[in-house]
């Protein structure tokens, strides 16, 4: 990537460079060969040219017997420039003169070595005709060693190569700048000029031309010339048909914002619409997924996160075989029910109405969903029954209150009678017992059966809500023979006064308490009180808590209807009792289980004063 970013001169330079330096090495190594061989010639034959001198010399000086002749001769030649030494050795290879260095013994035949700083020639010295009158026949009289210093011939021969091969990279050097400035001139400065053109062409300058080049470059400046000619016409013509398209979107866009925004202000009218509704509307398109989902429908469904999810989502795992087949009904239009496929759930507390929408051709749409809370629907019903159930009660309580308690006056007297006249006797005074106590157990029923029939309009008065609950503690307590304390307080301070009929809460509070008796349990019944400042001026909340065997889930709203009871010798009409003395104080009663065993009961009085004189003057006792 760095090569190809040194542009065409840098790589042209490059590569004459690298050509000239790989010729420059070639050369030199060549060179150098070649040198050294015509050194080692010379060598050589300077070496053999000596020898034979010598062997000349000596052979004479041996004819002639002068053997001081023959050390002299050896002494001068081993002197001489270059020659590192000389020997002579006789027939068995023995040195007998030497000048310089030489070896101990030399073989007698011919010989030539190298050494990086040696070349020695040894030459065995012929047995001559005037020499074989000493010697005898033998071939040879003996050697003659030659060795010549040659260690300055590598250092030369380095300095010659490096000479010849700076002259040659000078001469390729000279070349590649030469090609390198014809380059810049005739290649290079052209290009440089047709791509100024062409980032000009880039930023959009339509107008930009490419200046005339000679050669190659002149052919693509026209090239590019006509080509960038073209591109200004061709880009009018679109600039042209941009703009008259641009226009039309721009009205498209206008009309299509207009249409969304229509579209959007409907949808946004009839969201608030749907979710102004009570019941829950789900709209479920034509792929079975929540298209459009009021308020009360994403409370009811759980679809806190909007429409979007598959109907199955909202609806028990049991209900989506039902399911299937209602919307396929809906889908295919033959539903050969009613005119509503109707799903109950939650215990009856919802119905769930589904119903097809269908287009202006007739096509399915989808589903609408409307889910009703039929909860106060019930209760209404129950109440009316209840009223209805109580109404006929009150038509008899009269006739049933003088046809009873004249009899039961007289059965009374008769058991008190029989009492006082065989006093003394325990079987009489246990049964006349029995009988009193039951005179008065229907009495009782019937005082309450006249006053569900005919409820008292409540006195109200400034009253201290727990010295109340105090009293109707003691009352309770004191009704079952139990000591004054048998109720647990759990009483909070400071609470604001009350403006209630005594007695009449008293008697509610009364029943709770002696149905907390009856439940039973491991503790005693607890009298609970506390403030609540959420609403109003306030609530005031007395709880009535047992650990008795507390009252069934299924039951809980049951119990409050009336001769409904939970227990085996109950009327069923202690808490109609609680439920209209607190719906004359227009206060709130429920009944719920209480975490770890037992029942809480709870009345829940908003505060109102109605004389502040008198609340003010109210103390907690």
């Amino acid at each position: 990537m760095r090569l190809l970013s040194l542009g065409i001169t840098g790589r042209t330079t490059l590569l004459l460079l690298l050509v000239a330096a790989a010729v420059s090495v070639v050369a030199g190594a060549a060179l150098r060969r070649e040198e050294a061989q015509a050194e080692r010639a010379l060598l050589e034959a300077r070496a053999g040219a000596i020898a034979e001198a010598l062997e000349r010399s000596l052979t004479e000086a041996m004819t002639e017997h002068r053997p001081d002749t023959m050390a002299a001769i050896l002494g001068a030649v081993g002197r001489a420039g270059g020659v590192a030494g000389v020997s002579l050795a006789d027939a068995q290879g023995r040195v007998r003169l030497r000048a310089g260095e030489g070896p101990e013994r030399l073989e007698v035949g011919p010989s030539l070595r190298w050494t990086d700083t040696r070349l020695t020639v040894t030459r065995p010295v012929a047995n001559a005709a005037s020499c074989r009158g000493c010697h005898g026949e033998q071939a040879v009289n003996g050697a003659l060693h030659v060795s010549l210093d040659v260690s300055g011939l590598g250092p030369r021969l380095a300095a010659s190569t490096v000479r010849m091969a700076a002259l040659v990279g000078m001469a390729l050097a000279a070349v590649s700048l030469a090609v390198v400035l014809v380059l810049r001139t005739t290649l290079v400065a052209p290009l440089r000029q047709l791509s100024r053109f062409a980032e000009a062409l880039g930023r959009g300058d339509l107008a930009a031309r490419p200046p005339g080049a000679p050669g190659e470059a002149g052919v693509l400046a026209g090239a590019l010339r006509r080509m960038a000619e073209e591109v200004q016409r061709t880009h009018a013509e679109l600039e042209s048909r941009v703009q008259e398209r641009t226009a039309k979107l721009a009205e498209a866009l206008d009309e299509a914002t207009a249409a969304r925004e229509a579209r959007a202000a409907d949808l946004q009218r009839l969201q608030a619409i749907l979710d102004s509704m009570v019941d829950g509307v789900i709209f479920i398109d034509a792929e079975d997924r929540v298209a459009l989902v009021n308020k009360a429908g994403r409370a009811l469904r759980n679809l806190t996160d909007g429409a979007g999810r598959p109907i199955k989502d909202c609806h028990p795992k049991a209900s989506h075989g039902m399911l299937d087949r209602v919307l396929g009904y809906l889908r295919r239009g033959d539903d050969a029910g009613p005119a509503h496929s109707i799903i109950k759930e939650r215990e009856g507390r919802f119905e769930t109405t589904y119903a097809p929408v269908a287009g202006a051709g007739g096509g399915y749409l989808g589903t609408v969903m409307v889910i009703r809370d039929i909860t106060e629907r019930r209760t209404l019903e129950r109440r009316l029954l209840d009223a209805e159930r109580l109404s006929g009660l009150g038509q008899m309580s009269a006739q049933v209150a003088h046809e009873l308690r004249n009899p039961l006056n007289a059965i009374d007297g008769a058991a008190q009678y029989l009492r006082r006249r065989f006093e003394g006797d325990a079987e009489v005074a246990e049964y006349s017992g029995l009988i009193g106590d039951e005179v008065q157990r229907v009495n009782r029923f019937i005082s309450e059966l006249l006053e569900i029939s005919r409820p008292a309009e409540p006195h109200l008065a400034p009253v201290s809500v727990n010295r109340l609950l105090k009293e109707a503690a003691q009352k309770a307590a004191l009704a079952r023979g139990l000591p004054a304390g048998a109720v647990r307080l759990e009483l909070a301070p400071d609470l604001p006064v009350l403006d209630v009929d005594a007695p009449m809460v008293t008697d509610a509070l009364v029943n709770l308490l002696a149905n907390a008796f009856d439940a039973g349990g491991t503790e005693p019944p607890t009298l609970a009180s506390r403030f609540e400042a959420s609403g109003g001026e306030g609530t005031i909340v007395v709880e009535v808590l047992d650990r008795g065997c507390g009252i069934p889930a299924d039951q809980l709203d049951e119990v409050l209807r009336p001769f409904v009871t939970t227990k085996a010798t109950g009327t069923g009409l202690g808490l109609v009792v609680v439920t209209r003395a607190v719906e004359q104080h227009r206060a709130r009663f429920a009944i719920r289980r209480r975490e770890g065993g037992g029942t809480v009961a709870a009345i829940r009085f908003p505060v109102r004063r109605l004389v502040e004189a008198a609340a003010a003057s109210e103390v907690d006792a």
